[in-house]
């Protein structure tokens, strides 16, 4: 991104695609309690991998929210991500299996935009959103041709983004939203945590800021705030279409959230959207 581009300046937009991921412990805990799309993209593989052979691509794999239930269900996976935090996090995850489920785990430091498999894989996923935090067309183009480059033909890509909900973006990015208290896994911090954001409509992407304030048993601020950005590029059906179909894939089907169910007019405001593509 240019510096005469939106409203934020580019090292903006590259921490809000970096800092959500420092703490992987806090990220652990927070998301906890995610478990549809890690059982949805489970049974898919379970599909996908009953008629083919070669591994599983998980593309951001983080601390290994989708790698391990992966390998515990049998599978070959290779998981990509860049940060090495989140990287560390998975690596001690995956110690703790048996020596099998070890031997099943593969971990590369890599950007999705440019990364090189030794053997093509059959099925790649890219959880959580993630496609989104590649906030250019050139970004996404590349991730795309680079998986598909990695992925055998008639091999699979499924991902998930959040699409765009023009009474959320609008929001008052001045208010305070989602107020929780929680504590820090590891530290046991008392902390309170709110968001806001903002959308940027010259470049697409929205500015999430994420509020963790430290408090005493009654409340209290204890410590100065921390501020923790997140960035995600709002992307649109058709488009995503179109860059599926410029880039060697042909899109098979496309999911209104985890439960199974086709997208559709009518489903076209679902929370999350599941895009399922073949290489061809």
């Amino acid at each position: 991104m240019t510096k005469d581009r939106g409203r934020f300046p580019p090292e903006d937009v590259e921490a809000g695609c970096r800092e959500p991921f420092v703490d992987a412990e806090l990220y652990d805990h927070e998301y906890r309690h995610r478990r549809a799309d890690i059982n949805f993209y489970r049974r898919l593989a379970n599909n996908r991998m009953e008629f083919v052979s070669g591994a599983i691509l998980d593309l951001a794999c983080g601390s290994g929210r989708l790698l391990l239930p992966l390998a515990r269900d049998g599978h070959v996976v290779v998981g990509v991500d860049r940060s090495e935090e989140m990287l560390a996090a998975a690596a001690r995850r995956i110690r703790r299996l048996s020596a099998s489920r070890q031997g099943q785990c593969t971990l590369i430091r890599a950007d999705l935009r440019s990364y090189h498999l030794h053997a093509k894989a059959s099925l790649a996923v890219a959880a959580f959103h993630s496609v989104q935090h590649l906030v250019e067309d050139k970004d996404l183009l590349r991730f795309f041709r680079t998986t598909r480059a990695n992925l055998m033909r008639g091999g699979w890509l499924a991902f998930d983004v959040l699409p765009p909900d023009p009474v959320w973006l609008a929001r008052d990015s001045d208010r305070r939203w989602g107020r929780t208290t929680l504590r820090h896994p590891t530290t046991r911090e008392r902390m309170v945590y709110t968001t806001n954001h903002t959308f940027d409509p010259s470049t697409r992407l929205l500015h999430m800021r994420l509020y963790y304030q430290s408090v005493d048993d009654k409340g209290r601020p204890s410590a100065p705030e921390r501020l923790v950005r997140l960035c995600h590029r709002q992307l649109w059906p058709d488009e995503v279409g179109r860059m599926l179909a410029a880039t060697g894939f042909r899109l098979i089907e496309t999911f209104a959230g985890f439960d199974g169910s086709l997208l559709s007019g009518q489903a076209a405001a679902a929370d999350e959207h599941v895009y399922v593509a073949v290489a061809v």
